[in-house]
């Protein structure tokens, strides 16, 4: 049954949520009632919602009176019900001037929130959704709404695919990553290798706004230095990555690697940036995935370029996978994955205990003995 989940996420059957085709289709028509953006991609949650403001709010004037922002930041005076409440009246407004306004929610930590949070939000939703003049768009970063192969089969998914229109926006391939990164240049009139491409996603662990901010800073380079084509070369020496951007690479490799010291080194760096412990389970659970299949790869005789295309790396890291796993247990990468979930079931219902969690699933996991 595991690996069932595992190869329904990995495939992309996400017959449950709208679509990023879909909300195009809509977007080139009358749009209207409520969606959730979701999933890790943070950079096109943004791109989209600067299409759908540019789609509702056409007058400048009219604009303020059309336009609500309901933030559900910690930093806000109100309590959440109050929050709530304001939601509400922001969603049965009746619009000025025009035939629809924009209602905008975001930093609502729904990952933490509570089962009457979740109902309320829900109940909102769908009010949002019957209304006829009135687009609404919940944006879940990252961190507020972990995304993991087991997010499509979870009821809080459910319960927001019944009140709204969910779009999941995932992490590009480094290969559709570069792809993107080419058009850019070349309307620059610059080009930029494939190996340059590649290495640059690898960089930037194919986060569209990391990789977004290091193109004004390869132009200024070529210009300066007269050259129209941008390699591998001048992307390492120019573009330089963020502690931010390092730590999931560290965790990365040292997850692979299964040793304990660096991970918890990795992990204990996370946490100074701020992330949460759901949000670092996440990306062990993935880790493991990814190993998964790697080990299922490299039994059935496939090729590391094999591995690379199903879970979306570079062939360098997929082989790098089928090494790592060459001696390690099926049956151990699986109790690995189980033993994440059972994990990020008691941080959802023990929040306050969450970094004694974390550590004990790493204890659990790594120690040499449960190596064996």
């Amino acid at each position: 049954m595991e690996a069932e989940l595992i190869m329904a996420y990995t495939q992309k059957t996400k017959s449950a949520s709208y679509g990023e085709d879909k909300l195009l289709s809509e977007l080139k028509g009358d749009i209207g009632g409520a969606f959730v953006f979701l999933g890790d991609e943070d950079y096109m949650k943004e791109e989209y919602l600067k299409k759908i403001r540019e789609k509702v709010l056409v007058s400048d004037w009219l604009d303020p009176f059309n336009h609500f922002i309901i933030s559900f930041s910690s930093l806000s005076s109100l309590s959440q019900d109050e929050m709530f409440a304001r939601l509400s009246d922001a969603i049965e407004a009746v619009p000025m001037g025009g035939e629809k306004k924009l209602v905008e929610v975001k930093d609502l930590m729904l990952s933490q929130a509570s089962p009457k949070a979740v109902d309320t939000l829900v109940s909102i939703l769908k009010l949002a959704s019957s209304s006829e003049d009135t687009v609404t768009v919940l944006i879940l970063r990252e961190n507020e709404f972990v995304c993991d192969y087991r997010t499509e089969s979870s009821p809080l998914f459910k319960k927001l695919v019944s009140a709204a229109k969910v779009v999941k926006f995932d992490l590009y391939t480094p290969e559709k990553l570069a792809s993107w990164e080419k058009k850019y240049f070349s309307s620059r009139g610059l080009e930029i290798t494939q190996t340059a491409a590649l290495t640059l996603a690898d960089m930037c662990a194919c986060r569209m706004f990391t990789v977004n901010s290091e193109f004004l800073k390869l132009e200024a380079y070529a210009e300066a230095n007269g050259k129209k084509k941008i390699d591998e070369d001048d992307v390492k020496l120019i573009c330089s990555v963020s502690e931010r951007e390092e730590a999931p690479f560290a965790l990365s490799n040292a997850a692979e690697k299964w040793n304990i010291k660096e991970v918890l080194s990795a992990v204990y760096a996370m946490r100074d940036l701020k992330k949460e412990p759901v949000a670092i389970l996440a990306r062990f659970s993935g880790i493991f995935v990814d190993m998964l299949f790697a080990k299922t790869a490299r039994d059935a005789g496939k090729s590391a370029a094999d591995l690379a295309r199903a879970i979306g790396t570079r062939e360098t890291r997929a082989a790098r996978l089928m090494t790592t796993v060459a001696n390690v247990p099926l049956s151990k990468i699986e109790s690995c994955i189980d033993e994440a979930y059972k994990t990020d079931v008691k941080l959802k219902s023990s929040p306050n205990d969450s970094w004694v969690l974390l550590e004990k699933f790493i204890a659990a996991v790594y120690t040499p003995r449960s190596l064996l």
